[in-house]
């Protein structure tokens, strides 16, 4: 068969193109994702037009750069719209069906042995066109999520900044996908005891990770239950169950931090449980050289009695019972009792006093125990 005739058949498929447009918006039209106006019909109109003439053109060995380069356009705008791949490729998958069926229209009823020929010349347009679209696809797809990895990091480091103004901070929530206002539960763990184990569970759908120096914060918008639980060994952080705004979160992040360097914690506590530490450090500088005036001889005694008693007055105060502290100190109640009176004796603070107990507890800062 002579050249002349494959051009006689793809002048046929051309003149064919009303028939493949209303056959290719009919297959589209109840394909998933395509069916709820993702992709305007005339962008759908227009583009089927465009890849059909590149068919014929390509199949023709009459190609231009601008028709060259339909395949990365199309596939670069149609991850933009927001379509899935796999969706993508069963619109081009249409294509080709139609693609087929109207060269096998243009070969009727004189010029199939034509078409037969010129069978691999086909399949490379087709397989050359899948390539080109699926790449360019892949490619913009990659490229949007690395720009909204970057535009998510630069909205949380601004938030954890706590320099933002209300329009940056609304700004950051509309990145985000959040409301600037919600509650957020937050855990901030000293990196140094995050293991890739920990790092799992604090991880999960809904929940934002920021890493400031020694620090790793994990936040989330609060549940009726509590997203991470504050028992597990090994680990040393600081626990929010409810922090009001996006705006106090560097704030929240603050005090984790000021809890972490003044003291070495056994593992992740709450905010009530650290408050002993919070105020210790805060009141240390401003006591210095008057803690005989709120301790009295506390500092006669050895380093040995002071940890004796400190123990006793920690598990006291965690509990407010004699039996439960001999029990969590595996000691006789009399025990823990004399310690206590000893305490008395030498601080001339009561810890069966709430204001006694506060001031022991505040300037003394027992670590926090562990809940039950």
């Amino acid at each position: 068969m002579s050249e002349s005739s494959w051009v006689l058949l793809l002048e046929r498929v051309r003149q064919d193109t009303p028939t493949f447009l209303s056959d290719f918006m009919s297959a589209l039209r109840g394909t998933d994702g395509y069916d709820h106006g993702a992709v305007p019909e005339d962008d759908l109109e227009r583009t089927a037009m465009q890849v059909f003439d590149l068919f014929i053109a390509r199949l023709g060995a009459r190609v231009s750069p601008e028709t060259d380069a339909l395949p990365e356009a199309l596939g670069r705008r149609r991850a933009r719209q927001g379509i899935r791949i796999d969706q993508f490729m069963v619109g081009v998958r249409i294509n080709f069906r139609l693609l087929w069926q109207a060269l096998y229209r243009a070969a009727e009823p004189d010029l199939f042995e034509v078409l037969i020929e010129h069978g691999d010349r086909v399949l490379e347009v087709v397989e050359r066109f899948a390539t080109e679209v699926q790449a360019a696809f892949l490619d913009e797809t990659q490229v949007m999520a690395q720009f909204h990895r970057s535009a998510r990091e630069r909205a949380i480091a601004r938030i954890f900044a706590g320099s933002t103004d209300g329009e940056e901070l609304r700004n950051a929530a509309e990145v985000l996908a959040l409301e600037a206002d919600f509650s957020f539960e937050m855990i901030s763990i000293r990196l140094s005891t995050l293991t890739d184990e920990a790092r799992h569970a604090v991880s999960g759908n809904g929940v934002f990770s920021y890493q400031d120096g020694e620090l790793h914060h994990s936040f989330a918008q609060t549940r009726e239950s509590p997203r991470w639980g504050v028992t597990s060994s090994g680990l040393a952080g600081v626990h929010f169950r409810r922090i009001r705004g996006l705006a106090n979160l560097h704030r929240a992040a603050a005090l984790s931090r000021q809890t972490l360097q003044t003291a070495e914690l056994p593992r992740v506590v709450t905010l009530r449980e650290a408050f002993g530490l919070l105020a210790h450090a805060q009141l240390h500088e401003q006591l210095k050289g008057f803690e005989h005036e709120l301790l009295g001889k506390w500092h006669d005694a050895s380093s040995s009695e002071q940890r004796r008693m400190t123990d006793a007055l920690s598990a006291f105060a965690h509990s407010g019972s004699i039996q439960a502290a001999a029990d969590e100190l595996f000691l006789h109640r009399n025990t823990v009792f004399k310690r206590l009176r000893s305490f008395t004796e030498i601080t001339g603070l009561d810890v069966t006093v709430p204001r006694d107990a506060a001031i022991a507890l505040v300037l003394l800062s027992p670590i926090p125990r562990m809940s039950e």
